[in-house]
């Protein structure tokens, strides 16, 4: 029981530092998160517990430049479709 508890503790712990760093993000970009933004942050959480990392879901590829906020976002991706691969971030 125990055990459960640490882990639960460990995936908000990554889903709260996650949420910062997307939201830190957006504010400063001028961006919003999707209204499915629990959902998509908690699929990108469960990629860091499978691969290390907070990789894209949407990514084929697991590189330090697909980890969230990825690179292609940096570079004005949610400029030009109106948003990020995986619909989490919106312009």
């Amino acid at each position: 029981m125990a055990r459960s508890k640490v882990a639960k503790s460990k995936i908000d712990s990554d889903l709260e530092s996650l949420r910062e760093r997307v939201t830190t993000f957006c504010t400063e970009a001028g961006y919003q998160l999707s209204p499915q933004a629990d959902a998509i942050l908690g699929d990108i959480v469960h990629m860091k517990q499978l691969t290390g990392d907070y990789y894209c879901p949407c990514q084929p590829q697991r590189l330090p430049e697909t980890v969230c906020v990825c690179q292609a976002v940096q570079n004005g991706l949610v400029d030009m479709l109106g948003a990020c691969f995986c619909n989490l971030i919106l312009s």
